[in-house]
């Protein structure tokens, strides 16, 4: 009886009183009967029906109301908000008690709070006198009390507002004002939008963005514009309202984007609770500078894999970071993190680290918190390993760079049967613990490593690359041994034991208390599935074998496959070839048909001595190409591959004194223009360049030369030749003069003296030609050797 009773008094709470007019589902019903928990409805439409149901139902459907006598729906009761009270202030407060303790005696005689059996005050008596008799003469007290605005009718008012709403129609209502001021809604929204819009942009101020709000408002609303804009001094009031730092416009790029695109509270934390269950992978710059293959100076790249469930750093790799040189898309020489570096960072999450000779005792997992012998007995490659878990990836946690996004990484991890799942973009929470792990990698290892150049520039210390360097492979050495000792071992913040939540554990203890719970089943792989890791091409075998970039590997029993089809639909003959990057000498064809490898060496390897790797042949090809030979010449690439690594182990060449350019002061303009005596010819059309006639005149007379007198000749006078045709020629330097040594001509030329007998054309014909040498006679003595090293050219 009781629990009806409870329940008739929630149903008329909520409206549902007997007689009242609700709707409910759609049509208009009279309460008819309240019984316990159900109600019977009489439908007031004409095709309606009555209906019995739980008051619960009826109350809670989406659509109940109780209606007015004009059909509308009423007003529900409202839970009243009792924090506007402590808005109030103390004076406000106890004018607000007042008014209350004024108001119930006027409805129930006594004050509140008074005695039980306190006979009710002359004038407030409820059964002598009226409610309009107790108003006034309430009015009049509160009048004598020194109330202002306390007449009957203000009292009557303030009487159903607290009959109405309790203590809080007692207090004046303020209509909330907006949280911009008077700024119109649609101004707000476009400064908004510009602030957005300009996070990718270069830095500004604040009053380039009051620029751009003034032609968005012009642009969006150009006939109300007037009054819409706000001053400049209301811009700055707005930018304080809607928290946006005028500092803040003056931020870098990269940091005005992660704080746009940051988290929002309340922050949900990542979470695993099984080894490899979710791995976070990401690339960073270690802030450290090693010696590279080329034995120069070059930035570094960390990749590394972090195991969420025990913080353990299941792979890190480093490798250098080097901008390539030459157009874009055609650059050569450039090295960074690529995605088989990727790959062989997950290669490593799946066997164990050995240990090197010269690490710590403390290193080895046999000292370490790690259940070794468990581990040497389910898996024996544990022998001799460091303090770092193996741990088999099921999902990894990539951003959206070329590394991870490339087919190469997903058809590795498919392989694996490991989940790729991508990073929302510019959402650092997605890879949280990843990030945090490079900060703690800078400041608990970058930072106390020979070479740190610090987070930028600005911070880097003078001659870094002066003082000593560390190789890569040496400074993979120390990360290594720094994981396995420091960060393995350490407690970590994030790490809670699970029976005594206040302590906390290191990422080693973490993880023998979860495989003591899942176990530890290793995946082994043989040198024959290592090789499904690499990068691959699809491949014709030609006389010449086969062509990956510019280097041409070949074999005897790669031959076998040349012009063969593979039986696949859709690839013909090319066959599957994969190559090491770090190990470029030997390529492998994969045979699908006989599930077996064939090998191949590069042709030209008998002309490198050392060890080389794909960068290394980049970084010679560049060097070809930029002194002038051809990206295809593998003989001389595969040279310049010896001498880079002759280069590499001789060390940096030693400076050469530079030698000081004169100090000659400010240039000046010494130069006196000098007018071109052939402005204004035009250039000669050579078709019709017409030869200048001969000259027959006597060299002698042109030239204005005296022929110095010459000796008698030794031997007997000759005779004169008489005119004729031979005489004729002789003159004009056909047959010479038999009593003159046949060699003369040649021999004054030898000395220097030019004859001028003759024409004056033979004369500069001889200056202008080439003087043939005459044939030597068979008794030609030291003598004319020795003129002809004096002779004319």
């Amino acid at each position: 009886m009781t629990t009806h009773v409870l329940q008739a008094e929630a149903a008329d709470e909520d409206g549902l009183r007997l007689g009242a007019r609700v709707r409910w589902q759609g049509g208009t019903y009279r309460v008819e009967v309240l019984q316990g928990p159900e109600v019977q409805l009489s439908c007031l439409d004409e095709e309606g029906l009555d209906a019995r149901a739980l008051v619960s139902a009826v109350v809670g459907a989406d659509d109940f109301a109780v209606l007015d006598e004009a059909g509308g729906p009423c007003e529900r009761e409202r839970v009243a908000d009792t924090s506007r009270l402590s808005l109030l202030s103390e004076t406000e407060m106890k004018l607000v008690r007042d008014w209350e303790r004024h108001l119930r005696e006027v409805d129930d005689g006594v004050p509140p709070g008074a005695e039980e059996g306190t006979a009710p005050r002359p004038g407030y008596d409820p059964g002598q006198f009226t409610v309009r008799q107790r108003l006034a003469a309430k009015a009049a007290e509160m009048k004598a009390l020194g109330f202002r605005h306390a007449s009957a009718g203000t009292v009557e008012r303030r009487r159903r507002a607290y009959q109405a709403r309790g203590v809080f129609g007692l207090i004046r209502e303020v209509a909330p004002g907006s949280p911009w001021g008077r700024t119109d809604e649609r101004v707000v929204q476009l400064l908004l939008d510009e602030v957005k819009a300009g996070l990718g942009e270069s830095d500004g101020d604040a009053s380039r963005l009051y620029e751009r709000l003034q032609a968005a408002v012009r642009r969006e609303h150009k006939v109300e514009y007037d009054k819409l804009m706000v001053s400049r001094a209301t811009f700055y009031r707005l930018l304080k309202r809607l928290d946006i730092s005028v500092e803040a416009l003056h931020w870098p790029t990269d940091r005005r984007l992660d704080e746009a695109n940051g988290a929002v509270a309340p922050y949900t934390p990542a979470w695993a609770l099984r080894l490899g269950e979710q791995v976070q992978i990401d690339s960073t710059g270690l802030d450290v500078i090693a010696v590279g293959d080329d034995g120069r100076p070059v930035q570094v790249e960390l990749t590394a894999a972090i195991d969420v469930a025990s913080r353990t750093i299941i792979g890190a790799m480093i490798v250098p970071k080097v901008p390539g040189r030459g157009p874009r898309g055609r650059r050569l020489g450039g090295r960074a993190t690529r995605s088989f570096d990727a790959v062989l960072m997950l290669a490593q999450a799946l066997a164990p680290m050995p240990a090197r000779p010269g690490w710590s005792p403390r290193a080895m997992a046999e000292r370490s918190e790690m259940p070794y012998a468990d581990l040497v007995a389910c898996d024996p490659r544990m022998a001799g390993a460091a303090a770092r878990p193996v741990i088999r990836p099921r999902m990894v946690v990539v951003d959206h760079g070329k590394i991870f996004n490339s087919e190469h990484f997903d058809d590795v991890c498919r392989m694996l049967r490991i989940k790729v799942r991508p990073a929302r973009e510019r959402t650092a929470t997605d890879k949280a613990i990843v990030e945090s792990t490079f900060n703690a990698i800078k400041r608990r290892f970058s930072q106390h490593v020979a070479g740190y150049t610090g987070s930028d520039l600005r911070r880097r210390g003078k001659h870094v690359t002066d003082g000593p360097l560390w190789s890569l492979n040496e400074l993979q050495d120390l990360l290594n041994e720094w994981i396995a000792l420091d960060w393995q071992q350490k407690p970590h913040d994030g790490l809670r034991s699970p029976f005594l939540p206040g302590l906390t554990i290191s990422p080693n203890r973490m993880y023998a208390t979860l495989v003591a719970s899942e176990g530890h089943v290793p995946l082994v792989l043989s040198p024959h599935e290592n090789r499904k890791l690499l990068p691959f091409h699809h491949l014709k075998v030609t006389d010449k074998g086969v062509r990956i970039g510019n280097r041409t590997y070949n074999s005897e029993a790669l031959q076998e496959y040349k012009g063969r089809h593979t039986g696949i639909a859709g690839q013909g003959k090319r066959w599957q070839i994969r190559y090491s990057p770090y190990a470029p000498r030997f390529v492998w064809l994969w045979d699908h048909t006989k599930d077996d490898w064939v090998e191949a060496e590069f042709i030209h390897q008998r002309l490198i001595s050392d060890e080389w790797t794909q960068w290394t042949w980049e970084q010679a090809t560049l060097t070809v190409v930029e002194n002038g030979g051809r990206k295809e010449d593998e003989r001389r690439i595969a040279r310049e591959v010896s001498a880079l690594r002759e280069r590499a182990r001789r060390g940096p060449d030693v400076p050469r004194p530079r030698v000081p350019q004169l100090f000659t002061g400010p240039a000046l303009d010494l130069d006196v223009p000098v007018a071109d005596p052939y402005e204004g010819i035009p250039d000669p059309d050579p078709a019709t360049v017409v030869r200048a006639p001969a000259l027959t005149m006597a060299a002698e007379h042109i030239l204005h030369v005296t022929r110095p007198a010459s000796p008698p000749p030794a031997g007997p006078p000759a005779a004169e030749p008489g005119p004729g045709p031979e005489s004729e020629a002789a003159g004009a330097g056909g047959v010479a003069d038999p009593d003159e040594d046949p060699h003369g001509s040649a021999h004054t030329h030898r000395n220097g003296a030019l004859s001028l007998r003759g024409g004056a054309a033979e004369v500069f014909g001889m200056i202008h030609s080439p003087v043939r040498q005459p044939a030597r006679s068979p008794d030609a003595g030291a003598l004319d050797d020795e003129e002809d090293d004096g002779g004319i050219t």
